[in-house]
């Protein structure tokens, strides 16, 4: 296979860091960096997985989880025509 080098501006800690999670996965930088091109040129989007929670969803969870001490939520519901008679209601 023929390779071609690419140059990254990228934070030192942020690289070693990213270099150590690779080795710990048992891939080098190099393949992650492949890995993750390779994806973006098949699915032609960037995807991220995120571990934490937004600042927003957060807000959206909280506020939910006041709504429902409150009793303000409905459900869960058992079936389809539950859902939509409280929907109708």
């Amino acid at each position: 296979m023929k390779t071609s080098a690419i140059s990254v501006k990228i934070d030192p800690k942020v690289k070693h860091a990213a270099q150590k999670v690779a080795n710990e996965l048992g891939f080098s930088l190099s393949d992650v960096v492949n890995a993750s091109l390779k994806n973006l040129v098949r699915s032609k989007t960037i995807s991220y997985s995120l571990l934490e929670p937004s600042p927003l969803l957060k807000r959206a969870i909280k506020a939910s989880q006041r709504e429902q001490e409150r009793g303000e939520l409905f459900g869960p519901f058992g079936n389809v025509k539950d859902l939509m008679k409280s929907l109708e209601s």
